[in-house]
């Protein structure tokens, strides 16, 4: 994953600050569930099959089961661990934006002069040549770039992972 350097420099940071952790199942449960009562709902209440009122509870139903079925077998088999924010007790938000390899020298000074506003700026690509990722706080307390390039059918980091306090 193109994180990981991300997330071990985030867990190198002093103190208990952030810590890696699976993704809750809670919330895709939760979907699971309002699906089955929606199906339950279709089943017992609705008369007329036929209507559209049952067509969509249907539809829903089985949307939301299926996803929630989907998304808890992925999150139980799937070994990723996100960076998770003892502070504020939230899981750190992932994003990654694409620019194109002549981007690269203008995203190197402001990554390391730590300007936000000016990365945002930049104008993106759908072109991934050069990828900022980033991981960062509900609060904005954290936030942690990593620069890649796509060079022989894989991602290599360029410099270091830069984390704002």
């Amino acid at each position: 994953m193109i994180a990981n350097d991300i997330c071990k420099a985030l867990c190198a940071l002093p103190g208990d600050g952030v810590e890696l952790r699976h993704r809750p199942i809670t919330t895709p449960i939760t979907i699971m569930v309002i699906g089955i009562v929606l199906l339950i709902i279709n089943i017992v209440a609705i008369d007329d099959k036929s209507s559209a009122l049952s067509m969509h509870l249907l539809i829903a139903g089985i949307s939301m089961l299926g996803y929630g079925v989907f998304t808890t077998i992925m999150r139980r088999t799937n070994d990723q661990l996100v960076p998770y924010l003892t502070s504020t007790k939230r899981y750190m938000d992932y994003r990654e934006r694409y620019y194109d390899r002549s981007q690269l020298d203008t995203l190197q000074h402001y990554l390391a002069v730590g300007d936000e506003s000016k990365l945002e700026e930049i104008p993106t690509s759908n072109i991934s040549a050069i990828v900022l990722a980033e991981y960062r706080a509900n609060d904005n307390s954290i936030v942690a770039y990593a620069l890649y390039e796509y060079v022989d059918f894989d991602y290599r980091l360029i410099g270091d992972v830069k984390i704002i306090l």
